[in-house]
């Protein structure tokens, strides 16, 4: 049986590392971006099972050397998962307020949290048509699916907007066999998460009902059940990883 390839966009650490480490041991030969340099020997993985690329998710001139030189050694991307992503904050850890929001850090975020991936899905899908078989699965974020206790309004906007994208991918896309999913990560244990500060998340994990964060693990692991061959019949659907704090 042919090996899968997966790509994986944020993949130098956090949720997009563990979920490239899932779907390697699930069989899957993962293309790792990052927008910085990303070891394979100090992440124990190995150029038998990946390939890794430096380089900015919102270059299309850089993903697309990326696709043409993935294609030419190991074979047309089936998988895609979209996690790369940014949430600013000023100096002192707090997301900018809807009256001190910049047009500046507005653009800076739906271009990478939500155009990029709008433009990839278009320079992958043709491939996955082509097959016959797709898997697209997207890091949203609680805060696109309801009000946020960290997130700023750039980053709520641009979550939210990628659930409507997914959607409509699924639809267009599933009489092709390619499937368009999400996850919406509540607060978990990575860099990002960590720049608000540990009294702000000691706060947070006891608002959630299971008493802590998540990991990137879990969240890594749910993103590979979507984009597995048995997973088919999951389409433009939403999975909240969020301990309870918000439920649908």
């Amino acid at each position: 049986m042919t090996r899968k390839i997966a790509m994986v966009t944020g993949a130098g650490k956090g949720i997009g590392l563990a979920t490239a480490k899932k779907l390697i041991a699930d069989g899957k030969f993962v293309v790792l971006i990052d927008s910085k340099p990303i070891d394979i020997e100090k992440l124990g993985l190995s150029e038998d099972d990946a390939l890794c690329f430096r380089g900015d998710v919102t270059d299309m001139g850089f993903m697309g050397r990326v696709r043409e030189q993935t294609e030419a050694l190991h074979g047309v991307v089936s998988i895609l998962v979209n996690n790369a992503g940014i949430s600013p904050k000023r100096a002192d850890g707090k997301s900018s307020g809807i009256l001190d929001l910049t047009v500046e850090e507005w653009t800076s975020v739906l271009n990478v949290n939500l155009t990029a991936i709008m433009r990839i899905s278009q320079l992958f899908i043709p491939g996955m048509q082509a097959q016959g078989f797709g898997r697209i699965v997207s890091v949203s974020s609680l805060a696109g699916r309801s009000k946020s206790v960290v997130a700023g309004p750039s980053y709520m906007a641009s979550k939210a907007g990628l659930l409507g994208l997914t959607r409509a991918i699924a639809s267009e896309m599933g009489p092709h066999g390619i499937t368009a999913n999400c996850v919406a990560p509540g607060r978990i244990l990575t860099d990002m998460a960590m720049q608000a500060g540990e009294e702000v998340n000691r706060l947070y994990a006891e608002q959630i009902p299971v008493r802590r964060l998540g990991t990137a693990d879990e969240v890594g692991a749910a993103i590979a059940f979507l984009c597995a061959d048995t997973s088919g019949f999951i389409n433009g659907a939403t999975i909240d990883i969020n301990g309870g704090f918000f439920m649908s």
